[in-house]
């Protein structure tokens, strides 16, 4: 036994005594002097008898009982995120079947196959989110097949963005359209694209798929003129106080990427 465990088994045993011999103390010293005597030896004994003897082979022992699981649980978390990854992926891929038509969300999903290295399904997943007017620069050096919907060729990309005399007039939930409307061409926009304000600033793409009318759509022009516009009544021509941004003329060929900011 050491002698450390031996004086914290003594401490513990006068400790107890204590609260059993106070009172006798008081009332017969000469009885809680024997109760000491006999106490103390008997509680060190049960508590060795108790305890056993710290051999540094025990302690060993509890050291490993005590690191194992943790070793074990720092293991299971580092397993397990790439699966918690996947899985929040596959669970984005299941709700688009449910909802097709969330182009936010077959972008994210896009960026999501792109971050795992999983190309071809990021190829497919922003070929759809292109589809439904999304743009991101990075994605848009993957080759783009869209297997459920091809698209033209012709597009027109760029970003809009809220001046700052403008950020104090729009509310969150106001709309902005952003549209081509052909030089020489109908007086309806060729390409319309709906946003709410809060989802300024926006990278965005103008394709054939977002045609009002399937006679007049993007590819059928050579020059458009891109406008962003807000409208807080929610119809297109009805712009607020009068904020809006006008591209030059564009060649649609040129597919080139144009800013735009709203003032």
């Amino acid at each position: 036994m050491s002698g450390i465990f031996l004086a914290a088994i003594i401490v513990m045993a006068v400790a107890a005594v204590g609260f059993v011999a106070l009172p006798l103390i008081r009332s017969n010293r000469q009885i809680a002097l024997i109760v000491a005597a006999i106490a103390i030896p008997t509680l060190a004994v049960g508590l060795y008898a108790q305890l056993g003897s710290p051999t540094s082979e025990s302690v060993g022992h509890a050291t490993t009982r005590t690191t194992q699981p943790s070793m074990a649980a720092r293991t299971d978390s580092s397993d397990e995120k790439p699966g918690s990854v996947a899985s929040l992926v596959e669970g984005l891929a299941a709700r688009l079947e449910e909802n097709p038509d969330d182009g936010k969300s077959w972008l994210l999903l896009a960026r999501s196959y792109h971050h795992l290295n999983r190309v071809a399904e990021a190829r497919s997943a922003y070929a759809r989110a292109v589809d439904l007017g999304e743009y991101d620069e990075q994605l848009a050096g993957l080759e783009t097949v869209s297997e459920a919907a091809p698209h033209s060729a012709a597009q027109i990309f760029g970003k809009v963005q809220l001046s700052e005399s403008s950020k104090a007039i729009v509310l969150p939930t106001d709309t902005v359209f952003i549209f081509a409307r052909a030089i020489d061409g109908p007086p309806f926009p060729v390409a319309v694209l709906q946003r709410a304000v809060s989802d300024l600033p926006l990278d965005f793409l103008l394709n054939d798929s977002q045609a009002m009318n399937p006679d007049a759509k993007l590819s059928n022009f050579e020059k458009v003129i891109v406008t962003a516009r807000v409208s807080r009544s929610g119809v297109a021509t009805d712009a607020l106080q009068g904020l809006e941004a006008k591209s030059d003329a564009i060649a649609v060929a040129e597919n080139r990427h144009i800013d735009l900011t709203i003032e």
